[in-house]
């Protein structure tokens, strides 16, 4: 475990104070907040997340009844320390305001070969694991708010990597400040447009000592090669800071384009049960293509099973392309769907495949 050597660039950061935290807040989260007894954070040990959990412990002691922060930390398991990182973290909050320490484990399954691809997908698939940790410790806790500690840099990091992987509008869009997660947890993501060099002038300003990982350095992983790759588009003018603000127009329209197909479903939904949903054909033909596609999704998540991830989008687009096109389209399933097309009666029927 390397403790960090707190220190800040050539040109002075400002840490964020206490009263810019609670700006940040007011923009939708304290509405979200008001009245709970409990909030969660998930804190790493590194500096981006000790900043949030700190600030989140000053923001519930100047409320007249704050909430308990609850502050998890993760035993991932992807490197020998990190069992002595959590016990660590605990160490350092067990005096904060407000502030109750747990740590809980997300082990992953073994690799059977170390390539760079399996242990990309190693590092990627802990993210599931870490959340789906912190949503049971939740449940149990009744706490329905969850904070993340991504940032600009993060953001920026993401949108890149979904560049890379070819991703359309919804995942350019890139990390939403408020999500739902597994139906019962909403996360929150206060600091998006805050750049990482913030967070440790941050911990610097409060004497907070934090945790480097040595994994966030590795190239054998897809996102600190981007995070390398980012000091040479920067030099381009594509800074962390524009590529946040790209991703967060994007996702302006991507809410835009949302909520007219959340109207647009409820329009042409001829039939809408919990297992069975009957569109009019004729009139969804006619919308333009996006639209159409996006009915079509929300009515399959409708139906579908419960999973935060539904098929690929790939899979979606074809389908949608077959059911709108083919002259005689057949009867297919999808995400445990069943969608056919009836031309007599002008509709799409889509309901639950039986189990």
């Amino acid at each position: 475990m390397a403790e960090a050597v707190l220190s800040l660039d050539e040109e002075r950061v400002q840490p964020l104070t206490t009263a810019a935290f609670a700006v940040l807040l007011s923009g939708g989260f304290t509405q979200l907040l008001a009245g709970v007894e409990k909030i969660a954070v998930g804190v790493s040990g590194g500096p981006d997340s000790m900043a949030l959990a700190h600030l989140l412990c000053e923001w519930a002691l100047a409320q007249k009844a704050g909430p308990e922060v609850h502050i998890l930390s993760v035993d991932h398991g992807l490197r020998p320390e990190a069992a002595q990182e959590s016990v660590q973290v605990g160490q350092w909050v067990k005096d904060w305001p407000h502030a109750v320490h747990a740590i809980l484990t997300a082990h992953p399954e073994p690799a059977n070969e170390p390539s760079p691809t399996i242990q990309t997908r190693i590092m990627e698939n802990s993210r599931g694991r870490r959340y789906d940790a912190f949503a049971k410790y939740c449940r149990a806790q009744g706490i329905r708010h969850l904070f993340l500690a991504h940032h600009q840099d993060d953001q920026a990091e993401t949108f890149l990597f979904r560049l890379s992987k070819g991703s359309g509008l919804d995942g350019l869009a890139a990390m939403a400040p408020a999500q739902d997660y597994s139906g019962a947890l909403t996360l929150l993501r206060p600091l998006l447009t805050v750049p990482k060099a913030q967070l440790i002038a941050t911990c610097e300003d409060r004497s907070l000592s934090y945790i480097n990982d040595p994994s966030n350095e590795s190239d054998k992983y897809a996102r600190p090669r981007l995070r390398k790759a980012r000091e040479v588009l920067e030099a381009e003018g594509l800074s962390a800071k524009r590529l946040s603000v790209t991703a967060m127009r994007l996702a302006r329209a991507r809410q835009a384009l949302d909520d007219i197909a959340e109207m647009a479903l409820m329009d042409i939904a001829i039939e809408k049960e919990p297992k069975r949903i009957v569109l009019n054909y004729t009139v969804m033909k006619a919308w333009p293509g996006e639209i159409g596609l996006r009915v079509l999704i929300k009515a399959m998540n409708a139906l579908g099973r419960d999973s935060d991830y539904g098929p690929r989008m790939e899979k979606v687009e074809d389908l949608f392309e077959a059911l709108m096109l083919e002259p005689d389209f057949r009867k297919r399933t999808l995400g445990g769907v069943i969608i056919d097309r009836d031309d007599k009666k002008s509709c799409v029927i889509l309901q639950v495949e039986k189990q």
